[in-house]
């Protein structure tokens, strides 16, 4: 074992402390993987040595490298080698931490950790969640537990719930009320105002006008840091009115709502701690290997309504007054122990160093808003959040927005196709933006004044027929 987990080591290693020397990513066509990759299984066993050395030549290269400096597209993953060993050491020893008797000391770290988050974002006493496989799960839960605690399970209730979230949330809002079975017709979107924010007048006339058609407004989805540009919704006001009306308010902050380690993050969302639920990444801005999000809850009682049940067969692990089952909390019986990677990672660390990676990937994207802004040519579409900036390329005498938009598409698949770089694109009120978030803890100013200088260098590419 110890022969095969350090071959296992090395070539982890290796990759990580090479990353810079590799592309940002690399991608093969369908044909071409089934070509390296597709067989039967093999009758017989194989060599270790013969495995890694079939993965290292026809399966690893062929991807995108989320830990390396130059991705800068989505919310990248950067996971610390520390958490990458905790979560090693969580299925190494396989924990089954689904029911308290059977994982009390990883159920507890679940539990402190848990107690960190809500700490951190401020939410009170007693509130209480469990970590996920991420942020869509998370909320999914969420909106099946508020579904429920509207409905009390009656499913002849269900056709007239209406949810409300802006058209910056995260796709997995939609997609988590299409599974908890809303009506598709009944999943409002909300407009955004200038800087792209729920607009509050929106989301009250949208209540009003379905409770006059007799339907049942249940929930309001606000975001703390959307995906596109890390605008914050305006959670003070939005949550006066989800008390006034009697409706649940979950708060996406997925990645965002790590940034209350740092003053600034922490009055950005402010108001977060008034939600009924909170959705957060752990794998996304706190610097751990996926899969890891997290629900918080601020009355734990909602979850165990939706979701405990007492089979026969788990009879001897009903939970004491003190102790809890994360089974009763969510639609996982059997998962692991996500809690050791974050509970390793901070504590072979330390806040601070943690608050100083979260505040220098913010400053990181500022920087590069200041170095766009210098250079003619370029637009800021939305300034830097949370270490995400939105801008496209402007030259001099453009302004058909169609040739803009087909100016920065061109950029984006020339950046890209280099392979040295990774960027991700949105749309903005129907302006094509491109994007870059900068939460790598690898990312140097380099990397960013090289960036510029090859979307520039784009321009200067002949458009194909």
């Amino acid at each position: 074992m110890r022969r095969l987990g350090y071959m296992v080591t090395d070539m982890v290693a290796e990759h990580l402390a090479s990353l810079r020397e590799q592309p940002a990513q690399r991608a093969t066509t369908r044909e071409e993987a089934e070509r390296l990759i597709a067989g039967p299984p093999p009758e017989e066993g194989t060599d270790f040595e013969k495995i890694l050395a079939t993965l290292r030549e026809r399966v690893f290269p062929y991807h995108a490298r989320e830990p390396h400096p130059r991705f800068l597209g989505y919310v990248p993953g950067c996971p610390t080698y520390p958490a990458v060993l905790g979560d090693w050491l969580a299925v190494g020893y396989n924990f089954f931490a689904g029911v308290w008797p059977v994982a009390t000391g990883p159920n507890e770290v679940e539990l402190v950790v848990l107690d960190w988050f809500r700490q951190w974002i401020g939410m009170p006493k007693g509130t209480r969640g469990l970590l996920t496989t991420g942020g869509s799960a998370a909320t999914l839960t969420a909106v099946v537990a508020a579904r429920h605690g509207r409905t009390g399970g009656r499913s002849d209730q269900i056709s007239k719930l209406v949810i409300y979230s802006s058209d910056q949330s995260h796709s997995s809002v939609a997609r988590g009320a299409w599974i908890a079975g809303l009506d598709r017709e009944n999943i409002r979107t909300i407009p955004s105002d200038a800087n792209y924010r729920m607009r509050l007048d929106a989301l009250e006339d949208a209540i009003r006008a379905d409770r006059k058609k007799g339907l049942e407004p249940f929930m309001v989805i606000a975001s703390a840091g959307t995906t596109s540009t890390g605008a914050v919704d305006p959670l003070p006001d939005i949550a006066d009115l989800c008390g006034h009306e009697g409706i649940w308010l979950h708060v996406d902050a997925a990645f965002a709502g790590f940034a209350s380690l740092t003053e600034r993050g922490r009055k950005a969302i402010s108001g977060i701690q008034r939600a009924d639920s909170v959705t957060l990444d752990p794998h996304k801005w706190l610097f751990v290997p996926f899969e890891c999000g997290c629900l918080l809850v601020r009355d734990a009682k909602m979850l165990e309504s939706a979701y405990r049940i007492m089979p026969e067969f788990l009879k001897d692990v009903q939970e004491g007054h003190e102790e809890v089952n994360f089974a009763d909390l969510g639609e996982q019986l059997t998962r692991y122990a996500r809690a050791l990677k974050i509970w390793v990672s901070v504590h072979y660390y330390g806040l601070a160093a943690i608050h100083d990676a979260l505040e220098r990937g913010m400053r990181l994207a500022e920087y590069f808003e200041a170095c766009l802004r210098k250079r003619e040519g370029f637009e800021i579409l939305s300034p830097a959040q949370f270490g995400i900036l939105c801008f496209r390329l402007k030259p001099n005498g453009v302004s058909d927005p169609s040739e803009l938009n087909g100016i920065n598409q061109r950029a984006n698949a020339y950046v890209n196709a280099t392979g040295r770089y990774l960027i991700s694109s949105t749309s903005l009120k129907g302006i094509f933006s491109l994007r870059v978030c900068t939460h790598s803890f690898r990312t140097t100013e380099q990397d960013l004044d090289e960036l510029a200088d090859l979307i520039v260098e784009s321009m200067r590419v002949p458009v194909r027929a």
